[in-house]
């Protein structure tokens, strides 16, 4: 006999001497098994590393809406569509119609004798994955001379043909512009349903 099997045997005899009842004995086996727990699977998430979006890959734009020296002055933003998607590793990081933004930096508008218009600005960022992704390039635009005007109108009308005035510079909605990544940036991988 064990000591453990002695003590509960004991305990046993004195709680029947004293008349009170007693709690049957715990079997020997199953009071000497230890209990074991099986761990619960443990479920990880894969790694999922994200996409590098390197410096200088170009970007493809579509203007959305006329920018003109008529109605923009600098400081004026405006809307770009991209165009074309870009593509890192087979995923697409930016898709078509993501919308991007450009900023009239310089605009000087048409005058008299003839003078054009000049227009001028910079592209600012892409919006991407809940990113603002900074990008660079530029463009500039110079409205057509009136200055075959303003000399018909110097024969027609004498000094006051000196009013006649050149065009305004515009960026045509639906032109082209390509932009390029300022810096490499990680890029946030799309994480298939289910995962």
């Amino acid at each position: 006999m064990t000591a453990l099997q002695a003590a509960l045997a004991a305990a046993w005899s004195m709680a029947a001497l004293q008349g009170a009842p007693a709690a049957p004995p715990v079997p020997v086996a199953a009071a000497a098994e230890p209990m074991t727990v099986e761990p619960a699977a443990v479920r990880t998430a894969p790694v999922v590393l994200p996409l590098l979006l390197r410096r200088d890959t170009p970007i493809h734009f579509m203007v959305i809406n006329e920018v003109t020296t008529k109605t923009h002055r600098a400081g004026h933003r405006f809307k770009l569509r991209v165009d074309k998607p870009v593509i890192v590793d087979g995923d697409v990081v930016i898709a078509v119609g993501a919308t991007g933004w450009g900023e009239v930096t310089a605009a000087t508008g048409s005058g008299n004798i003839g003078k054009s218009g000049k227009l001028q600005a910079k592209l600012l960022y892409v919006e991407s994955r809940g990113l603002q992704i900074p990008i660079n390039g530029t463009n500039a635009a110079k409205g057509a001379g009136g200055g075959g005007e303003t000399a018909l109108g110097i024969l027609a009308l004498g000094p006051l043909g000196l009013f006649a005035k050149g065009n305004n510079a515009k960026i045509k909605a639906g032109e082209l512009m390509t932009g390029f990544v300022e810096q490499d940036i990680e890029i946030p991988r799309a994480v298939p349903p289910g995962l």
